[in-house]
This record gives C-alpha cells, structure tokens and sequence, in this order.
C-alpha cells in the first residue's frame, strides 16, 4: 500500500482540504501500531488505512467536524469497553489518533510535494508539524523537515528544539506527538520504499513482482531474454531490464542495505553467479529459490571461489516462508511473507 502522506499534495491539489488521521500511540493489542495514516477527503472518500471498522468510523465522522472547524485534534479509543465489543473489536488495547486539519493552500502543497519527491527517490525522511494547542483544539503554526544536517525548510525557532527533535527521531519509528521547549510538535517518521531487485523473469518472479509492488517495495526485474523481460508481462509501477547477460547483472544498481535481491534465474549456473556478485553488495536481504541439494551444490561452489561460511550465512535458501507451497502464486507468497518480515524486523 503506498504511503498516504506522499499523495496529500495530488489530493490538495484537486481543491479540496482535507484531514491527515495517524495513529500516535497505542498500547496493547491494537490494529495498527503507531505511524499508521489515513487521508479523510470531504466527501467522506479515504486513502490508506489506521486499522478499519470502529476506528475508522470515529476518525471519519471527526474529520467532518474538523472540516467545518478547520482545526486539528487529538482523540482516543479503548477497545476493552463495551462499544468496541459491540463493534466486534476483540483486540483489548487503546490507541490515540491525531486528526490533522490540512487546507489546500499553496505552502502546504509545496511541503508535501517535498514529501513526495523524496519518498519516490526511496529517501527516509521526519516530517514536523508544529501546533499551537489549547485544550484539545490544535491549530498548525508550521512544518518543516529535520534531516542529519539540521532543518530541511522551514526553520524551527530554536537549536534546542532542533536537538530534542534529533534526539526524538532516533528512538522513533512511525508517528508521535510530544511537547518540546513549550510547543506541541508531531514528528512523522516516512520510510522510502526499500528496493526489490528480483533476478529471473519467469513465472515465479512475475507474481514475487506483482506482489512485492502491492506491499510497497520498489522493484526492479531483470533478465537476460527480452520475450520475458517485457512490461507486458509485469504491472506498469515495476521496473524492467533486459540484461545483456547475467554475468555482470549488478553494473549501476544502486544496492544498499534497504536493498532485497531475490534470485530466481532459469537455471544453477545463472543463480550461482547471481548470487556470488550479490555476495559482494551491501544487500540487506539476499534470497535464492531452489531445494537445499541445489542450495548445498552452489554453496560448494563458491566455497572454492573463496566465498566463507559467514558470507553464505547472508543468504535464504530455499528461499520464503515454509508453507509447501508448488505453484508460482503460493511460492510468491512465500517469498514476500518472508521479504515482509526481514523488513518488518530491520525497521
């Protein structure tokens, strides 16, 4: 699902204010955990998800009354009273939403369109809302990013705030509001897209890529034969490259530790060498489809290249979560599932 703080600028664009929904804390078992957003339009028409049913109902129906206040405020929902069981919320915890009022006015969009850029270049980023609150009643003063070089636009008015939101982003990961040097400031903590470099174009890797594309990844596949390395066989937000070989397939790819490779060439010899260059890459993730005799012939194999148990201990082979899963639906599964959870766990 793509992050509904970097489409807030094409909607405000469209005319419309509209109200930012994230949940800033939560306790217990909730349905979604603190940095969940959700775009509330004035006709009642969402983008994104803080965690459906009751939730959802009473941040929609305070988004109509902001709308009409344009204000922002703060509300809280414990599903261990007798309304949330009526609802059929079973989770037992409490969360807080911050209901953010945005006009369509052009400062704000020439901020969110920073926000969007950077998320399409793949880049992390903390956006900071500052507030001036009165009671429940939270009325926007400014925005402005923080970035490892201090302020990105948008001063904040202090270094010691700028300290303390530094100091803030470093234990945070989603969505949080606090009080600093006598202010009231969200932080929100935008992760880009990590990268899914998938090597191979065959049936597996067109659902892995249709799939991993739909959970957020950025991806990217490629393969030597163009009849299979062709948009019409992959959705129209996935990358495409048609190699010259896979002997030299990482030459200008951009592999860092956001980065996923999962090799799933058409045959041993192609995988072998796949992942024998991946081993020299930064990669955070490395995974390569086939049965543990496959596995243990490639890894003999590069053992002699001068490969180590250490480096091959990078690697997820047989490849995804073991679910026996034959075709190549359920293998992609499988493989995202475990993709999920190695970024789930870095993160």
């Amino acid at each position: 699902m793509a992050e509904p703080l970097a489409k807030v600028a094409d909607f405000l664009k469209e005319g419309g204010d509209l109200v930012l929904a994230r949940v800033i804390s939560g306790r217990g078992s909730t349905p979604r955990n603190s940095g969940a957003r959700m775009i509330i339009r004035s006709g009642g028409q969402t983008e994104g998800t803080i965690g459906g049913g009751l939730v959802e109902a009473m941040a929609t129906n305070m988004a109509a009354e902001l709308l009409t206040s344009r204000v922002s405020a703060v509300c809280s929902m414990d599903m261990n009273n007798s309304d949330a069981a009526a609802a059929g919320m079973i989770c037992g915890g409490s969360l807080e939403l911050l209901c953010e009022y945005i006009p369509a006015e052009n400062g704000t969009i020439h901020t969110f369109d920073e926000v969007r850029s950077r998320h399409q270049a793949c880049r992390k980023q903390v956006l900071c809302t500052e507030f001036h609150r009165s009671g429940n009643e939270l009325r926007t003063v400014r925005r402005y990013h923080i970035h490892p070089g201090g302020p990105h636009e948008g001063d904040p008015p202090s270094p010691g705030l700028v300290a303390k939101l530094t100091e803030m982003c470093m234990a945070l990961n989603g969505s949080a509001l606090f009080e600093a040097d006598g202010r009231t400031v969200c932080i929100d903590i935008v992760d880009g897209p990590d990268s899914l470099y998938i090597f191979g174009a065959g049936h597996v890797a067109r659902e892995v890529a249709a799939l991993g594309d739909r959970v957020g990844f950025r991806t990217c596949v490629l393969d030597d034969r163009a009849e299979f390395a062709s948009e019409a066989r992959f959705p129209v937000s996935v990358e495409v490259k048609v190699l010259n070989s896979f002997a030299d397939c990482f030459h200008g790819l951009a592999i860092d530790e956001h980065s996923f490779v999962v090799i799933v060439t058409r045959g041993h010899e192609h995988d072998r060498s796949v992942l024998g260059q991946a081993l020299r890459t930064r990669a955070g993730y490395i995974g390569m489809i086939g049965s543990t005799r496959k596995r243990d012939i490639i890894y003999r194999a590069l053992l002699a290249e001068g490969f180590t148990g250490e480096d091959l201990r990078r690697v997820h082979s047989p490849i995804g979560v073991a679910i026996d899963s034959e075709t190549p639906e359920e293998i992609a599964v499988s493989i995202v599932a475990e993709l999920i959870h190695e970024r789930s766990r870095k993160r």
